[in-house]
């Protein structure tokens, strides 16, 4: 964006759409303080006060990936280690017992099993040490980190995450790094330590998360790949999603006599709102719709604010921006998204079965026979 333009962008409503999820601050401190993403009311990424917002042409790249969906990072805690045998099975299952190279945050590759139980002892033993209590706590934790299939090539996600992890932990954990293509899409396996080299425990946060995306997002834009890490809620996605442990859960319970049928349990609460005489929306569905109503003024705004400059490519990524919106999911619950399909479903089933439909049209057709004749009986 020119530098005329700089009054177009950011805009504080779009800057509050974009800005991260709440849930707990952060808890570690990161190496990728250059990283900026609108936080509003004078904070920054990870909440801390004072730091800068995105500046216009920052803002208007970052619109641009995501009314043009360039693809989201993917960021997930995926277990915890506790204790020297279970991380040496762990560091065994991402190196595929040896098959695959594990590098260390020191730079060694690592394919012999035994060097990979020895640094499980080592981690171990250190975290035992700070440890004076002997309370129960995990070792390591893993995470996995990739793109959606098909999107990046296994090499660069690999180079990423590695750089990713030298910014945020180097110096401070030990970490261990894994590369899979043996799935539908490549993905990085990244085991980080518990226990920190001075005294600090690995004890991520909702925020940390979120810092981590932007963090991956950014080191794969530096080679080229268009990355972003947005909140749901920047994407119109208002409504909760159901988590993995519900679905873990749900697995173990079939066939065990108590079922968790997420299937079932929708619909039958959707059967009861939509056959209810006075149905009433939860709180959350009254919020979630509010929610979206903000989320689209924010962009309604921005697609305006560009369509004033007269320039072509400011019009054109108006345009994308309309477009956008108009793709943004239903603000409802599937709840209430299967309600309303029950509803249209029962109406149009009464209206095919009424018996007074054919004699609702018969009365109309006399009566314009009578209003003919009225004036011979008259006669």
């Amino acid at each position: 964006m020119a530098e005329d333009d700089d009054g177009v962008l950011p805009l504080p409503s779009l800057m509050e759409a974009w800005r991260p999820p709440t849930g707990g601050k952060r808890s570690l401190r990161g190496g990728t303080l250059r990283i900026r993403s609108g936080g509003g009311k004078g904070k920054g990424r990870g909440g801390s006060a004072g730091a800068p917002m995105l500046s216009p042409a920052e803002a208007r790249a970052k619109l641009e990936r995501i009314v043009r969906k360039a693809p989201e990072v993917m960021v997930k805690i995926s277990g915890k280690q506790r204790g020297a045998k279970h991380l040496a099975e762990h560091f065994g299952y991402i190196s595929r017992h040896g098959k695959l190279e594990v590098r260390s945050s020191e730079g060694e590759i690592i394919t012999d099993e035994k060097r990979l139980k020895a640094i499980a002892a080592d981690w171990d033993m250190i975290d035992q040490a700070m440890n004076p209590y002997g309370k129960e706590r995990p070792t390591s934790m893993s995470m996995v980190l990739s793109m959606p299939g098909g999107t990046t090539d296994a090499a660069t996600i690999h180079d990423a995450v590695q750089a990713f992890a030298r910014a945020e932990f180097e110096g401070q954990f030990s970490y261990m790094v894994a590369l899979h293509t043996d799935t539908a899409h490549p993905h990085v396996h990244l085991t980080v330590a518990t226990q920190g080299a001075d005294g600090a425990r690995f004890n991520p946060r909702k925020a940390d998360l979120h810092h981590w995306r932007e963090s991956f997002a950014h080191e794969l834009r530096q080679r080229g790949i268009a990355a972003e890490a947005t909140p749901r809620r920047a994407r119109g996605h208002v409504q909760k999603r159901v988590r993995s442990p519900v679905h873990h859960l749900e697995a173990r319970t079939a066939g065990q006599g108590r079922d968790l049928d997420l299937n079932r349990l929708i619909e039958e609460r959707a059967q009861a709102f939509a056959r209810s005489q006075n149905p009433e929306r939860r709180v959350e569905d009254v919020l979630a719709l509010g929610r979206q109503k903000q989320i689209r003024g924010a962009y309604a705004e921005a697609a305006a604010a560009l369509a004033a400059t007269g320039k072509d490519e400011d019009r054109a990524l108006a345009e994308d921006i309309a477009g956008f919106v108009a793709d943004m999911p239903a603000a409802v619950s599937r709840r209430l998204e299967r309600a309303r399909e029950i509803m249209i479903a029962d109406r149009s089933s009464a209206a095919a079965d009424s018996p007074s439909r054919k004699s609702d049209a018969l009365p109309s057709a006399e009566s314009d026979k009578d209003k003919r004749k009225a004036p011979d009986r008259e006669r």
